[in-house]
């Protein structure tokens, strides 16, 4: 009888020892997650809590290309890395396009905006119809967005 109690005690010491380190295995791994997503966010210039630099728009959530559901079928919120000619390249969350833009592309801040307005490393908001490859080639508008952190400016043919 007393080899039976020893038994259970140790199997029942077994299962709680196993449940509280797959808790804290969890917990640590949320921890990570959170760590590295935070992380990636911030090395793409965008800030972690805010839910349109990460490509949601109205709670709408994003695409798997970058950009926000809603913008005509085909948008994203992202980061200037670089400007040759009409042809952007931003850097989303999730990755870098090229966007192509027009003299008849509304460019569009607190006033009328010009291509010439923008800058390498300001936000926009582009939206858009999008090739094969992801990349939007013809934009219906593109606005410049305040910044929201503090952000180092690229240097001009940066690799994002």
């Amino acid at each position: 009888m007393k080899r039976i109690i020893i038994i259970v005690g140790a199997v029942v010491l077994a299962v709680v020892i196993a449940a509280g380190s797959f808790y804290g295995g969890m917990a640590y791994n949320r921890n990570q997650q959170n760590q590295v997503r935070t992380a990636f966010l911030r090395s793409r210039g965008l800030n972690p809590n805010d839910a349109a630099a990460i490509g949601g728009q109205n709670g709408q959530g994003s695409n798997a290309n970058g950009g926000a559901r809603g913008f005509f079928g085909g948008g994203m919120v992202g980061q200037i890395k670089s400007i040759e000619g009409n042809t952007l390249t931003i850097s989303t969350a999730q990755n870098v396009i090229t966007v192509t833009v027009t003299d008849k592309t509304p460019i569009e801040k607190t006033v009328a905006g010009a291509l010439a307005d923008l800058q390498i490393g300001d936000r926009v908001s582009v939206a858009g119809q999008r090739d094969a490859n992801g990349n939007i080639t013809t934009v219906q508008q593109l606005m410049l967005l305040p910044a929201t952190t503090a952000q180092p400016q690229p240097t001009q043919g940066a690799t994002p």
